[in-house]
C-alpha cells in the first residue's frame, strides 16, 4: 500500500508517524501521497507580543502575528510552496483540505526610520497575510463560502463521500481555467467544492474541510493528560487511507500514459499537421515572451505613475516619496538627504532659486500637530549648521490628516499651535491633498506656468496654509 502523509493534519492511528506539522521544514521525499491542510489551528503561531506581559497585537481590526511567528510563517510557507511543488512535479499526489481561510497581518522584516535624533523612530512594516499562502496553485482561486450539503459528483470519490459525509462540509469553494474535473459541487453545481487538477507528472485533488476530531473518535488518556484516538477513531482513520489510495489509483489508470520512446521523434514517424501546429505554437510562445515583457514594463510604468496617489493616504516614506514626485512636477528639485547624521525628508530647490526643507506627517483621525512642527525646526536649524550651507533654507510642513477618509469629507487640518508657530517661523503648511491636485492638473496638461505660479504661491504665503492657484 503506497505511504500516505499528512500536513497540518492528523489521520486517526496509535501514532503520528504519519504526520508532519505545518509550521516545520519537513520533507516529503519518503511518501507516495500527501494530505495537505492549511489550518493553522495546530501550529505554534502566536499574536502574543511577548511571554512576560503579553497582550494580543493587532493591525486594522485583524489578527498581527508577532514578529517571531511572521518570520517563522515567512520560512515555512515558502518551504511548504517549494516542497509541494516538487513533490507534485515528481509524480507525486496531493490532497488538499480546503479549510477554512484566514485572513491576518504579518511583520515582514523591513522598517522604515522618520525622524532623526531623540525623534528617530522606527515603523515596521507588516503586510497581509493568509494561511493559503502555505499553497503554491498561482492559477486558481479560492473564495470564502460556507455550507453542509455536497454533491459528489465523480465515481473516484464515491466511497469517500459514503464513508465521510457525516464530517465533511465546505468552508471554501474553487475558481480556474483548470476546473474540468469536478469532484464535489454545491446542490446546484454552481460552485466547485473538489477537483482533480493534473500537474507535470503529478496529481492535485482539493477536498471539502473534514473534521474527524469529534467525541466518538476520542478518548482521554489520564496517565499523559491528553486526548488520543479511541479505536472507532483508528478504524475510520484506516478507512481514510484507503479510500485516498484508491481515489489516486482510480484517477490514474485514467490520466496517466506511458512514456513518449526517444525514436517516436525520427523522420519517419513525423506528422505534417502536428509539426505545423508545433511551429505555431514555438511563434506564439516567443509573441507571449515578448508581450509579457511589455506588461511588465507597463506595471512597473502603472505603479510609478498611481504612486501619485500616496499624496492622499500614505505616511511615512511612501508619503516623502509621493511629496517629492509631485514637487519635481511642479518643477523643483527635490530629493531625500541623509549624511548619517542628519535625515531630511526633502530638501527642495525652485528654478527661482529658493531653497526649501520639507518634513512630512500623516495622520490616521487627527490634525497635523506641533510635534513634526518641532522635527522641521530642528532640521532646519542642523541644516544651517552645515558647513556647504550659506543661507537658512525655509520650511514646509506637508500634512495629510484624516488620510484614510475621503479627501471631500475631512474636516481636519493643522492645529492652531502648529498654524500660529507656522506663523511665527514663516512656515508654509501644505496640505497633501492640495498638492495632489495642483500636480496631477499639471502633469496632465503640462502647463508650466500654472506650475510656476503654485512655486510663487508656496513662497508668498509661507507662515500660512498653502492655497494654491486653482484651474477650473
Amino acid at each position: 500500500m503506497k505511504r500516505v502523509t499528512a500536513i497540518g493534519f492528523s489521520i486517526p492511528s496509535f501514532s503520528n508517524d504519519d504526520h508532519i506539522p505545518l509550521d516545520s521544514l519537513g520533507a516529503l521525499s519518503d511518501t507516495d501521497i500527501a494530505l495537505f491542510s492549511p489550518n493553522l489551528s495546530y501550529t505554534s503561531y502566536s499574536n502574543y507580543d511577548s511571554d512576560s506581559y503579553p497582550s494580543r497585537e493587532e493591525f486594522e481590526g485583524k489578527k498581527l502575528y508577532n514578529k517571531k511567528s511572521s518570520a517563522d510563517m515567512l520560512l515555512h510557507s515558502q518551504h511548504w510552496r517549494n516542497e509541494l511543488t516538487h513533490f507534485i512535479e515528481n509524480g507525486g499526489t496531493v490532497f488538499v483540505i480546503l479549510s477554512k481561510q484566514e485572513d491576518f497581518f504579518i511583520y515582514t522584516g523591513t522598517t522604515d526610520f522618520t525622524g532623526t535624533g531623540r525623534n528617530r523612530k522606527a515603523a515596521p512594516h507588516v503586510s497581509p497575510f493568509s494561511n493559503y499562502n502555505f499553497l503554491p496553485f498561482k492559477d486558481l482561486e479560492f473564495k470564502v463560502a460556507s455550507g453542509k450539503t455536497i454533491v459528489p459528483s465523480s465515481s473516484s470519490v464515491a466511497d469517500l463521500f459514503a464513508n465521510f459525509k457525516d464530517y465533511l462540509h465546505f468552508e471554501m469553494y474553487i475558481k480556474g481555467d483548470k476546473l474540468n474535473n469536478p469532484t464535489f459541487t454545491t446542490k446546484n453545481k454552481d460552485r466547485v467544492l473538489g477537483v482533480n487538477i493534473k500537474f507535470g507528472k503529478g496529481l492535485v485533488l482539493f477536498i471539502p474541510h473534514l473534521n474527524l476530531e469529534v467525541d466518538k473518535f476520542i478518548k482521554y488518556n489520564s496517565k499523559k493528560d491528553q486526548n488520543d484516538w479511541n479505536e472507532a477513531g483508528i478504524k475510520i482513520g484506516k478507512m481514510l487511507l484507503t479510500n485516498l489510495v484508491e481515489i489516486d489509483k482510480a484517477i490514474r489508470k485514467h490520466v496517466e500514459k506511458s512514456p513518449r520512446p526517444n525514436w517516436i521523434q525520427n523522420e519517419q514517424f513525423l506528422l505534417k499537421s502536428s509539426e505545423s501546429t508545433r511551429s505555431l505554437i514555438k511563434e506564439h510562445k516567443v509573441e507571449v515572451t515578448r508581450i509579457e515583457a511589455e506588461i511588465a514594463e507597463l506595471r512597473k510604468k502603472f505603479i510609478d505613475q498611481e504612486s501619485l496617489k500616496d499624496l492622499l493616504y500614505e505616511t511615512g516614506k511612501p508619503l516623502e516619496d509621493a511629496v517629492i514626485k509631485a514637487l519635481k512636477i511642479l518643477g523643483y528639485q527635490a530629493e531625500n538627504y541623509s549624511d548619517g547624521e542628519l535625515e531630511l525628508d526633502q530638501v527642495i530647490i525652485s528654478p527661482e532659486g529658493d531653497r526649501l526643507i520639507g518634513e512630512c506627517e500623516g495622520k490616521d483621525n487627527k490634525d497635523i500637530d506641533v510635534t513634526k512642527f518641532r522635527q522641521l525646526l530642528y532640521s532646519l536649524n542642523a541644516d544651517f549648521e552645515l558647513e556647504h550651507v550659506q543661507e537658512k533654507a525655509f520650511g514646509l510642513l506637508f500634512g495629510n490628516p484624516q488620510r484614510l477618509v475621503d479627501p471631500a469629507e475631512r474636516t481636519l487640518a493643522f492645529t492652531k499651535k502648529c498654524c500660529s508657530g507656522a506663523e511665527r517661523e514663516k512656515i508654509g503648511l501644505i496640505k497633501t491633498e492640495d498638492l495632489f491636485r495642483v500636480a496631477k492638473y499639471i502633469s496632465e496638461n503640462q502647463d508650466n506656468d500654472f506650475a510656476k505660479l503654485c512655486r510663487d504661491a508656496i513662497i508668498q504665503q509661507l507662515g500660512k496654509i498653502i492655497q494654491f492657484p486653482r484651474k477650473d
